[in-house]
């Protein structure tokens, strides 16, 4: 039986959880429950458990370094990067692996490398893929590292697309749990298209739960905008069965789809159904014959043309392919029955999954993660000459992301269509985590190209890699959300523009002052590039120090020298990124260890309000450490405002605004763990150095 996969199938994503957890359960009762969740393949269940598990051992504070905590942290990892939560996956690995001197954990730098490559970290993952292949080591993993980083290579040679510009279908469409084949329907002109439609995760275990996914179809209203969906009856939506994967014929009276019965996360059978459009709706959906339904999995239908006439693509695991999913064809008879079906050779199909086929004016577009890709699944498409099918490309930038792109298709005007991506997006809804789910794009290819290309220079003029972009359309920013790209192997950006805006692009890479630059399209009507060259200034290594090892106790407050606020204020400013990073060392270096991180105000205003905006510094300075993956239970925010003052600056008393900001200051201590720790301390003299 075939396993449900998030991106494979039509049906149940990552999500999917057994019951809820009870959360009295015994330590070795959540492991056992957690295994046997994910040897059932319920990736979520078996997180959720592991998670319990985990916080149960971390509340044993008395355990020593050498305890399986780092074992659970990996396992969560792991499962992480299964449900495409891959912020988290980087930052559960990277806090293991960053301090593995042993090299004991070396297996799963393999992993962390692909959810650095899945959070579009580029360069990182390059370093991470070519560290795993130095230490050698499992000869299929080590190919696996190599072709990754061939996708990764593609970066320098992929077109960027910028004609076309992509947006997500917005709330109408897209719900929390993820959405997939969408087609328009030339005949009707509406969309149809599968959805779980849930805002929360799907419960297998709750028979009364119907989990199961289903054909909606949306109209369109007087602006050209999709209307709330709606699911197509029973003849197609049969009930304890997922269906989804339209396609229609091309006068948009024949319906295909696909039909899908599991048990549990098995796809117990997948068959590619037909029904024909009456004057009262959609036909009772039959199995379509000639031998593309049978003892294996098929789906994904699509209708084209070769050698003049009418035939459907489709996937299928059945014998004889190249591995995994492969896409057939076969011909469509005059009497709608269908000829046996032909396997599109190794040209196309690859040993791992080649998926949602589709067909438009002699070019077909198909899903695949056996070629290199930017991230997860890539778009490719090849094209038919009459007798022969060209190489697979690419379909470049836009279409295809570092995170999972599938199911394109293309509407009757060959102007416009849609894609189906993990990708984040502005209002994206959430289940369990901003890429764990799919949502429909809809995708508008321009007549008339205008585009910025922007060139990071340092100021000899050599070329910058590494930055990142953001581009803001000043004139309309509520319709037009910021666009950002990080080029990790090289210097240019090119990003679509519109005729009669104004726009910003602010530019940022590590060691140097930001910069930006502004500009407008106001009566471009012609193709046109904008061409910026951006020249960056370093920012200057600061002089070293001497430096002596200080041994701090428990209780003992330290004091963060460059974390300071601006008056009124509790935003972490650029300096204090440097006691920040020391003090996420430290939480590293001594994993039970549980801190006071205490934020003071100066005596200027009312002590209360001082409280309150000591408290909310305090807690600026943990969520930066949160974010950083430090776990919150070992972090305590408290704001003491103006009740511990260091100078002469007390109430009433004039300072200087540097007299005032020496108390507006944050501090921590051990309040829990080691007795003693070491730290590294700066001398307040430089030190000549030969």
């Amino acid at each position: 039986m075939q396993r449900l996969y998030i991106t494979l199938t039509i049906v149940l994503i990552a999500a999917l959880c057994s019951a809820q957890p009870i959360r009295t359960n015994s330590f070795k009762q959540k492991v056992e429950a957690a295994e046997l969740a994910e040897s059932q393949y319920n990736y979520a269940g078996a997180l959720d458990w592991f998670e319990q598990a985990y916080d149960d051992l971390r509340d044993q504070r008395s355990r020593d370094d050498n305890s399986p905590k780092d074992k659970f942290s990996l396992k969560i990892a792991d499962l992480s990067y299964q449900i495409r939560d891959y912020n988290k996956a980087v930052k559960t690995y990277k806090r293991i692996l960053d301090k593995d001197d042993e090299g004991q954990y070396n297996s799963y730098i393999l992993n962390y490398a692909k959810s650095l490559k899945a959070s579009a970290k580029y360069d990182d993952a390059l370093k991470e893929f070519k560290r795993f292949i130095s230490l050698g080591g499992d000869a299929e993993k080590i190919k696996e590292a190599e072709f990754e980083i061939e996708g990764i290579m593609l970066l320098q040679g992929l077109e960027p697309n910028l004609e076309t510009s992509f947006t997500s279908l917005g709330k109408n469409v897209n719900s929390g749990s993820g959405e997939f084949s969408p087609r328009e329907n030339a005949e009707d002109g509406n969309l149809y298209y599968g959805s779980f439609n849930r805002s929360d995760a799907i419960e297998v275990a709750n028979e009364e739960d119907d989990y199961h996914a289903k054909i909606y179809v949306a109209e369109k209203d007087d602006e050209g905008k999709f209307e709330k969906a709606d699911p197509l009856p029973e003849t197609i939506n049969r009930k304890g069965y997922h269906s989804a994967n339209v396609a229609f014929s091309r006068d948009g009276k024949t319906m295909y789809f696909t039909r899908v019965q599991t048990t549990g996360t098995e796809i117990t059978s997948s068959e590619i159904m037909v029904s024909y459009k009456k004057d009262t709706g959609w036909s009772a959906a039959d199995p379509i014959g000639g031998g593309l339904n049978g003892d294996w999995h098929s789906k994904h239908p699509a209708i084209g043309q070769l050698y003049g006439k009418d035939v459907i693509f489709f996937s299928s695991d059945m014998d004889g392919g190249e591995g995994g999913m492969d896409i057939y064809y076969a011909n469509i008879r005059g009497d709608g029955s269908f000829s046996s079906p032909v396997n599109l050779g190794k040209d196309i199909n690859t040993a791992k999954e080649d998926l949602a086929p589709f067909y438009h004016d002699g070019t077909l577009y198909y899903s695949t993660d056996g070629l290199p890709s930017l991230g997860g699944f890539d778009i490719y498409y090849t094209v038919w000459d009459g007798s022969n099918w060209s190489s697979s490309e690419n379909l470049g930038f836009g279409f295809n992301t570092s995170y999972d792109d599938l199911y394109f298709s293309m509407n009757a005007d060959g102007k416009s269509g849609y894609v189906v991506s993990n990708r984040p997006s502005e209002g994206k809804k959430r289940l369990k985590s901003k890429t764990c789910c799919d949502d429909i794009f809809h995708f508008n290819i321009k007549e008339v190209v205008i585009d910025l290309l922007a060139i990071v220079v340092d100021g000899e003029d050599a070329p910058i890699n590494g930055a990142t972009v953001k581009l803001q359309n000043t004139t309309d920013p509520v319709s037009n959300p910021t666009d950002m790209k990080y080029n990790a192997l090289g210097n240019e950006f090119a990003f679509p523009l519109d005729s009669d805006f104004e726009y910003k692009a602010v530019i940022t890479v590590d060691g140097y002052y930001p910069d930006s630059i502004s500009f407008n399209t106001a009566g471009i009507l012609d193709n046109y590039t904008v061409q910026k060259k951006v020249t960056l200034r370093p920012i200057p290594v600061e002089p070293e120090f001497d430096t002596v090892i200080e041994t701090v106790t428990m209780n003992e407050a330290i004091r963060m020298s460059n974390i300071y606020y601006d008056f009124d204020d509790d935003k972490i400013l650029p300096d204090a990124e440097k006691d920040l990073n020391e003090l996420y060392g430290l939480m590293i270096k001594y994993p039970d260890m549980v801190i006071e991180l205490s934020s003071h105000t100066d005596a200027r205003g009312v002590s209360k309000y001082n409280e309150l905006l000591s408290q909310r510094r305090a807690q600026s300075a943990t969520n930066w450490l949160l974010n950083k993956g430090i776990s919150e239970e070992r972090i305590k925010p408290v704001g003491y405002g103006e009740s511990v003052i260091l100078n002469r600056c007390t109430n009433g008393v004039r300072c200087s605004d540097d007299e005032h900001r020496q108390n507006r200051r944050t501090e921590f201590k051990i309040i829990a763990g080691p007795q003693t720790i070491e730290i590294v301390k700066e001398v307040k003299r430089q030190v000549q150095k030969n």
